[in-house]
């Protein structure tokens, strides 16, 4: 199967330590150190940070800290589900488990016996292909009501798949199962997703992230620059299945179908409002050569940021970065189309009653700016003031005679345009009403300005008191920088953090006057006997 990019041939010698852990050996070559190294005082948020970007475009952010000798490795992708295709919803999750299924340079005993297996998989699968797009009509479904298990399927699709099935096994036979996990493993690292892939998806995001003694951090460069260049998508068909099962035990349970159904009432059809899941109907038709159509445009130095943070000397990282991912060549510029806006549905407040049974739950949500706006930080102060036991909304659950609930309020984190979600559980269908009222004079609340200086202070304190906690763990601190670098830029979250922290009664009246109103809201509400289940 032809790759739009070279193979890149990774010549070096890992150090004993990884070397003994990896049990490989490959000559050492003789990169020069290069790429523009700044670095910046944060003294408001305690940081020194340093960044490092290569001749490439892959850039590095450096924090040190030399109180243990590990280092926190968090490598993010700007890609996720909002850039995919129509059709291929939920590809970014799937690339994710099958870029982990090995490289180029490791994961099969004979690579003769692999190449010729995979140009004869690629085949079987143009072919498949082909049998669909000659039956299209015939395999559509039409159905209102269907079996989420079966998919659309003809007598010659079913042949050629088990013969996908049957090649598949042919290679795995060939294989070695998680060679980049296992080493990170025996090397003493430490995953912060604990399977066999270090890594997970969202709509805009890929990150893979290991914590590894200082003495073996070479082995994440060698790996992962591997992976960004050589990756050979090994156990197609079984990991399909993987991420379907995930998907059917994650997103079609009772409160995962609920909301789903609850992101797409909040804006008009969009990539904004997917779940970065996927469709069911999508699973069954991903191929090879969209995931590396993908896997080519993305998955570059150009499109990447690693955040490192830990007992790191930088000179160390400028070498070992030059020697591994210096070598990939840099890619396509990522698609101007990247950051997508999406319209609000006109009309007013939309209203979703659930028709499945479940505990009586109110949900409503307000969109509000996404990471990179001005406006958005307020909104942290905001939700803080709004739940817990003596905020907002139980003393306005108080004055409007609702039934006291657990209420909690919550602004979730994306570059693009997301969410203020406030919730409350009853343990009767009939208080549902008044839990409504409640949240409409606790917003009415923000609306007017009735903010407790006292509470607004804790509030601020307590949020200097979390970033102190995350500044002070090196994985946290680590996957806060690479968020920020796919939601706008990593230095958006020195100014985010800033006002963040110094939030005043005025900002919150300013945006909850802006934002949190009845066209800008989104009503959905689960009963234990529904009418439309009866």
């Amino acid at each position: 199967m032809s790759r739009p990019r070279p193979v890149l041939v990774v010549a070096v010698v890992l150090t004993t330590a990884v070397a003994a852990a990896a049990s490989v050996r490959i000559a050492r070559s003789q990169a020069t150190p290069g790429g523009s190294l700044t670095t910046e005082q944060w003294p408001e948020l305690s940081l020194e940070v340093h960044e490092l970007v290569l001749d490439n475009g892959f850039t590095i952010v450096i924090v040190q800290d030399a109180r243990v000798p590990r280092v926190a490795a968090s490598l993010w992708y700007r890609v996720g589900g909002l850039q995919e295709r129509q059709g291929e919803h939920g590809a970014t999750h799937f690339l994710e488990h099958a870029i982990h299924q090995g490289t180029t340079t490791i994961g099969v005993n004979d690579v003769g016996l692999d190449r010729r297996l995979l140009q004869e998989i690629h085949e079987t699968e143009l072919a498949l292909i082909a049998e669909r797009n000659g039956r299209r009509n015939e395999l559509r479904e039409r159905d209102i009501f269907y079996d989420e298990a079966e998919w659309p399927t003809s007598p010659q699709a079913d042949s050629l798949r088990r013969r996908l099935y049957a090649l598949e096994d042919e290679q795995s036979a060939n294989r070695t199962f998680w060679p980049e996990y296992n080493w990170y493993r025996e090397a003493g690292g430490i995953m912060r997703h604990g399977d066999p892939v270090p890594a997970n998806t969202g709509n805009e995001l890929m990150r893979i992230e290991v914590d590894l003694p200082r003495s073996n951090l070479e082995l994440f460069f060698r790996l992962e620059a591997d992976r960004m260049a050589n990756a050979v998508l090994r156990g197609f068909e079984a990991q399909r299945f993987t991420v379907y099962e995930q998907f059917l035990n994650i997103n079609r349970n009772d409160r995962g179908r609920f909301s789903e159904a609850l992101n797409g009432a909040t804006g008009i059809v969009h990539p904004n409002y997917l779940h970065p899941g996927g469709h069911m109907r999508d699973h069954a038709f991903w191929d090879r050569t969209s995931m590396l159509r993908m896997y080519d445009d993305y998955f570059v130095p150009n499109n990447a940021t690693l955040a490192l943070v830990g007992d790191v000397d930088i000179e160390q990282v400028r070498t070992l970065a030059n020697e591994y991912f210096g070598r990939v060549p840099r890619g396509p510029e990522p698609p101007a189309n990247m950051d997508l806006e999406a319209d609000p549905p006109p009309g007013g407040t939309i209203r979703l009653d659930w028709s499945e049974p479940q505990p009586t739950q109110l949900t409503v949500q307000y969109r509000i700016p996404g990471v990179g706006h001005p406006d958005r930080p307020a909104f942290d102060a905001a939700a803080r003031l709004l739940g817990g036991a003596n905020g907002i909304l139980a003393a306005a659950a108080a004055a409007v005679g609702a039934p006291s609930a657990g209420w909690s309020a919550s602004a979730s984190m994306t570059g693009s345009p997301t969410r203020l979600s406030i919730q409350a559980r009853a343990s009767r269908d009939a208080d549902l009403p008044a839990l409504e009222r409640a949240v409409q004079e606790a917003v009415d609340r923000l609306r007017r300005g009735d903010i407790d200086g006292a509470a607004l202070a804790r509030i601020n304190r307590g949020m200097r008191l979390d970033w102190d906690a995350m500044r002070t763990h090196r994985g946290d601190l680590a996957s806060e920088i690479g968020a920020f670098a796919v939601m706008d830029e990593w230095r958006t979250l020195r100014s985010f953090s800033e006002r963040r922290h110094a939030a005043t009664a005025a900002d919150i009246e300013r945006v909850a006057g802006r934002y949190l109103v009845p066209r800008n809201r989104v009503i959905g509400t689960t009963r234990q006997n529904p009418e439309g289940a009866r």
